[in-house]
C-alpha cells in the first residue's frame, strides 16, 4: 500500500503531467515493497509463468493462439485465479470479464468443469455420466460467490468497456480485466488494421487510468499452420506493429496434440509432449527474459495446469 506521503501527491496533482518527486516517491514504495520480499502484482495461478511475470497495476499481457489452442480457457483460468486471490484474502474488488465470443453462461460451464472435473461437452450432447450434472450444479455454487464480472456483448469499444469499468469501480474496484478477443473488438466502421490497433492502444489506456492489470486475447494469422515449426511469433500477430509496442507481455500459446490429432506436420522437442502438453512462448516481456514454458492442457476438462517436472522446454 502506498504511504502517507504518496496519498498527498496523488491528491496534489490531477494531471497526467506531474513532477520527478512524484514518480520517486511511487518508485520508492515499490523499492521498499520488494525489498521486504513482496511479489508485485497478482499471481496468473501457475507458478511456471509467475517466474516470468504477473499481474501488474498499468500493465497489459496479451495471450496469443490459432483457435482451438486455449487462449480462452488459459485467460478465463487467470481471471478465477485473480478472483479467488480477492476472496480468499477477504480484499474488496472485482475481476471483470469482456467475451466478445462466447456467452457469459457457456463461460460458466466451462470453468465448472474444469474444476469439477466433468467433460461438460458430453453432458450437452446427451452422453454425460450419473452425477455429472450435480458435480457441475456445486461448482457452480462455488463460482457464485467469486466477485467475477462479464460482458458477453458482441464488438464491445474500448469507450464503452472503461464507461462499464468506471461504473463498476464505484461500488465494487476493478482489479484486473479480461478481453476476449481483440478482433472481435472496436468500431466496425474501421478497417480491421485500424481497428485493432485502437483496441490494443485503448486497452492499455485503460490499465494505465484505472491503474489495473488487462489481460487481453489475440487470434493469430493462418500462416502459422502452413509451418512445420507451428511455435508462433510476433510477426504472426495480426497487424502486429501496435499490439507489439503496447503490449508489457506477449505470450504465445500452442499444443502439438491438435495439430498431430489432424495429420499436421510439427515439431517438438520431446515425443512425450505430442500429448497433454502445452508450449506456452512469452516473446515479450518488457520487465524480464523471454522463455519457453511448458504447461499441462487437460482437453477433455479444458483445463491448464503445471506439469509434474520440468517447466522450461
Amino acid at each position: 500500500m502506498p504511504d502517507t506521503t504518496t496519498q498527498d501527491a496523488n491528491q496534489l496533482f490531477t494531471k497526467d503531467l506531474r513532477p520527478m518527486p512524484y514518480w520517486a516517491m511511487l518508485a520508492e514504495d515499490k523499492i521498499t515493497a520488494w525489498a521486504a520480499g513482496k511479489a508485485e502484482g497478482f499471481s496468473t495461478g501457475f507458478p511456471s509463468l509467475d517466474g516470468y511475470f504477473r499481474l501488474v497495476d498499468g500493465e497489459m499481457v496479451v495471450i496469443a493462439a490459432r483457435p482451438s489452442q486455449g487462449k480462452t480457457i488459459l485467460g478465463v483460468q487467470i481471471a478465477e485465479n485473480v478472483a479467488r486471490k480477492l476472496q480468499a484474502d477477504g480484499t474488496p474488488g472485482s475481476v471483470a470479464i469482456f467475451s466478445a465470443e462466447m456467452t457469459g453462461w457457456s463461460l460458466v460451464v466451462r470453468m465448472a468443469g474444469a474444476m469439477s472435473g466433468v467433460n461438460t461437452h458430453n453432458l450437452r450432447m446427451g452422453k454425460g455420466q450419473q452425477g455429472d450434472a450435480q458435480r457441475l450444479q456445486a461448482a457452480i455454487a462455488d463460482l457464485k460467490r467469486l466477485p467475477i464480472w462479464i460482458d458477453d456483448g458482441s464488438a464491445p469499444t474500448t469507450k464503452t468497456m472503461l464507461e462499464q469499468l468506471v461504473d463498476l469501480n464505484e461500488t465494487n474496484p476493478v482489479r484486473m480485466m479480461l478481453f476476449d478477443f481483440m478482433e472481435l473488438g472496436g468500431d466496425r466502421a474501421q478497417s480491421e488494421e485500424l481497428r485493432v490497433g485502437s483496441i490494443a492502444v485503448g486497452l492499455k489506456d485503460i490499465a494505465k487510468k484505472l491503474k489495473i492489470p488487462v489481460v487481453a486475447l489475440s487470434q493469430l494469422n493462418r500462416g502459422v499452420e502452413d509451418r512445420a515449426n507451428k511455435m508462433p511469433g510476433l510477426s504472426d500477430l495480426r497487424y502486429s506493429g501496435q499490439i507489439e509496442q503496447v503490449a508489457d507481455v506477449v505470450a504465445f500459446i500452442m499444443r502439438p496434440e491438435y495439430y498431430q490429432e489432424r495429420g499436421m506436420k510439427i515439431e517438438v522437442e520431446h515425443k512425450d509432449d505430442l500429448k497433454g502438453v502445452a508450449y506456452i512462448s512469452i516473446a515479450k516481456n518488457r520487465h524480464g527474459p523471454v522463455a519457453n514454458v511448458k504447461l499441462a492442457f487437460v482437453k477433455q476438462l479444458s483445463k491448464f495446469g503445471e506439469l509434474a517436472q520440468g517447466v522450461n522446454l
